[in-house]
């Protein structure tokens, strides 16, 4: 006979999730973020990883903090530590780690829940982001503008940016579902931004989008993120089309 779960357990089931969830470190917090990037594609093997000092300010933590996942990182085999330079990402033949997300969806599918999804999160972003919020995407946008011509260090931020949008309207499973949506197209975002000044437009997207959400104008933002969506998916289906010819 099938027993059935109580309530009660179901509750206490949930907070020993959270306890556990929360008891994660910082560090290994970032290390999974970095190690997302890397297997999702986003960074290529053979990417420069900013310095401790730029990387703790892209990921708004501690150089400490930093400095313990780049090790973590090192030890899974997904990036070289070497004295005096930056850290690199290694060819995949090296990774202890293989856990890159599948790619389940096709890309128009992927295009169009991030249309969904992320026109929706900068439309709530506008209206619910806290002033740290707002100083924060602003900050980004900042240190983005200034990676143009690292395109490790400007993928960081963009995902942070993307990120830290997703989190602004407060709602945790629109967050989770857009992080999915996110982790997916990472591959296509980096064909799209690798064309010829494909990641200054990104940049100015993101600029509008930011200034949008400064000033509390949600279809602004809806706007401005639909065209930055809009821009990338042309980009990546061009440039899986000249993949495809040659």
């Amino acid at each position: 006979m099938r027993r059935c779960v109580t309530l009660p357990a179901m509750h206490d089931s949930y907070a020993l999730l959270q306890s556990a969830v929360s008891r994660r470190t910082m560090r290994e917090q970032i290390t999974d973020r970095l190690a997302g990037m890397i297997l999702s594609g986003l960074l290529r093997p053979g990417d420069a990883l900013p310095g401790e000092r730029e990387l703790a300010s892209q990921l708004d933590v501690s150089r400490e903090t930093v400095r313990g996942a780049i090790q973590a990182l090192a030890a899974r085999g997904l990036i070289e530590v070497a004295q005096g330079a930056r850290s690199r990402v290694l060819p995949a033949t090296n990774w202890i780690a293989r856990a890159a997300p599948a790619a389940r969806y096709t890309p128009e599918e992927v295009h169009g829940a991030r249309l969904v999804l992320e026109v929706a999160a900068a439309r709530e972003a506008a209206r619910h982001a806290d002033a740290a919020t707002r100083a924060r995407l602003a900050e980004l946008v900042e240190e983005q503008g200034r990676a143009l011509e690292d395109p490790a260090a400007f993928h960081i931020c963009g995902s942070e940016f993307h990120a830290t949008l997703q989190r602004a309207g407060g709602n945790r499973l629109l967050a989770a579902l857009l992080a999915e949506a996110y982790g997916q197209s990472s591959e296509l975002s980096h064909r799209a931004l690798a064309a010829p000044g494909a990641m200054r437009r990104s940049w100015m997207d993101h600029k509008r989008i930011a200034a949008a959400v400064a000033a509390r104008d949600p279809e602004a933002a809806a706007t401005a993120m639909r065209r930055h969506l809009d821009r990338i998916g042309t980009a990546a289906r061009r440039a899986e089309e000249k993949r495809a010819a040659a």
